[in-house]
C-alpha cells in the first residue's frame, strides 16, 4: 500500500506554502531518525516528495526556481497537499487551463484512494477537478464573490478557517495551514508525532483520545512519545512527580487500564498499522515498536490478536478485516495512539 506523501509545486504557487509542507515533514524525518538513534538505525518509511507538472524547475511566486523531484507519474500516494498560489482574477481562466495535467492528475490520484488538502487558491484546483461536490469549501470573505462566480453550484463557508469534504480537507488561507497539515498527519501517519510537531511550532492541537484527567492525559502523552523504548512506569511517576500506586489508580480509573496495558496496546496497535501498510520485516518492527526479542513480541501479538503477525498480514493484504478478532478499541485513535511509527 502507498505510504508516500506529496506536495504539487507549480509555476505561481506560493513558496511559504510549499515550503511548509516540506518543512514540517522534514522535522518528521529528523525526528523519527532521532527517536530510533539507538534502535538498529530505522529511520521514517513514509516519503516526501516535491512534484511538478514536469521534472523541470518550477518558478514560484517572486520568481525563485525551484527543482522539483520527479513529475506527476501514476504512483499511487496515501496523501498529496495542493499549495496556495496567486494570478490575477483576469488573467485566471488561461492559468488554470496551463495546469490541466495536475488537474488531472489530482483526480486520478483521488479515484486512487489519496487524501487530498489544499491552502487557498489551491481549492479552486480541486474544484476543476470535480472534487468538492456542492462543498461546503472555506473561502476568505474577500474572494466569496469571484469563487461563486466560476462555481455556482458549489457552497462557500466564510466563517469556519478548515473544512472537510469527504477525503479533501482545505484551509482557506495560509494562516490556517499549520493547523490542516498537522491535523492531517495526526489521522494518517501519527496523532503523536502531530503533537510534537505542533508543540515545536507553538501552536496548540487538538489531542483526540485523551483523558480529562490533567495527570493521565500528561502520562498517555509520555507514554506514546516513548513507546519505541525500554519503559518503567516508575520513570514515568517520578516523571509526573507521583507514586506509582496514585498513577496506576488514577490511570485505571480513567481509561479501565493500566499504564502498562496502555503501553501494550499502542505498541500492538502500531504493530499492525505497519504491517498493514508497510513491508518491513516482522523483526524489524519488533524493533520499532520496543521489543528487544521477536519471540517476546509474536507472543504479545498473538494474545492481542489471536493470530501471528504473519497471518494478520496475510489477512490484511487480502483485503480481510482481522480488527473484529482484536480487543481493545477498534479505533487506536480513540486513545490517542500513534497509527504508525510513520
Amino acid at each position: 500500500m502507498a505510504r508516500d506523501v506529496a506536495v504539487i509545486g507549480f509555476d505561481g504557487a506560493c513558496l511559504a506554502s510549499i515550503g511548509l509542507f516540506l518543512d514540517l515533514f522534514g522535522q518528521m524525518r529528523l525526528r523519527v531518525a532521532h527517536q530510533f538513534r539507538t534502535r538498529d538505525d530505522i529511520g521514517m518509511h513514509t516519503r516526501a516528495k516535491l512534484l511538478g507538472p514536469s521534472p523541470r524547475p518550477i518558478q514560484v511566486l517572486g520568481g525563485w526556481k525551484l527543482q522539483v523531484e520527479d513529475g506527476l507519474a501514476a504512483t499511487p500516494h496515501i496523501y498529496i497537499h495542493v499549495p496556495d498560489f496567486y494570478c490575477p482574477e483576469e488573467t485566471t481562466p488561461d492559468y488554470i487551463a496551463k495546469l490541466h495535467s495536475v488537474i488531472d492528475w489530482l483526480r486520478s490520484q483521488y479515484a486512487g484512494g489519496a487524501h487530498l488538502s489544499a491552502t487557498g487558491r489551491g481549492i479552486e484546483l480541486l474544484a476543476e477537478a470535480g472534487l468538492l461536490g456542492n462543498g461546503p469549501v472555506p473561502v476568505a470573505r474577500g474572494a466569496a464573490a469571484e469563487f461563486r462566480r466560476r462555481y455556482p453550484h458549489i457552497r462557500v463557508n466564510t466563517t469556519d478557517p478548515i473544512a472537510e469534504v469527504d477525503r479533501i480537507m482545505m484551509a482557506r488561507g495560509m494562516t490556517h495551514e499549520m493547523s490542516l497539515l498537522t491535523r492531517l498527519i495526526g489521522r494518517l501517519l501519527s496523532p503523536t508525532m502531530a503533537g510534537t510537531l505542533a508543540d515545536a511550532m507553538g501552536m496548540e492541537l487538538d489531542r483526540p483520545g485523551l483523558s480529562d484527567d490533567p495527570l493521565v492525559a500528561a502520562a498517555q502523552m509520555w507514554l506514546s512519545e516513548r513507546a519505541s523504548r525500554g519503559l518503567h512506569i516508575a520513570a514515568l511517576a517520578e516523571h509526573l512527580a507521583v507514586s506509582p500506586q496514585t498513577l496506576i489508580r488514577r490511570f485505571r480509573a480513567q481509561l479501565d487500564m493500566t499504564p502498562r496495558d496502555y503501553l501494550r496496546l499502542i505498541r500492538m496497535h502500531s504493530a499492525q498499522s505497519q504491517l498493514r501498510d508497510t513491508s518491513r520485516p516482522v523483526s524489524q518492527i519488533a524493533t520499532l515498536i520496543g521489543y528487544n526479542d521477536l519471540k517476546s513480541f509474536q507472543q504479545a501479538f498473538r494474545q492481542h490478536t489471536g493470530m501471528s503477525a504473519s497471518h494478520y498480514r496475510a489477512l490484511v493484504r487480502n483485503g480481510d478485516d482481522p480488527h473484529s478478532s482484536s480487543p481493545g478499541p477498534a479505533n487506536p485513535s480513540d486513545l490517542g495512539m500513534p497509527l504508525i511509527l510513520c
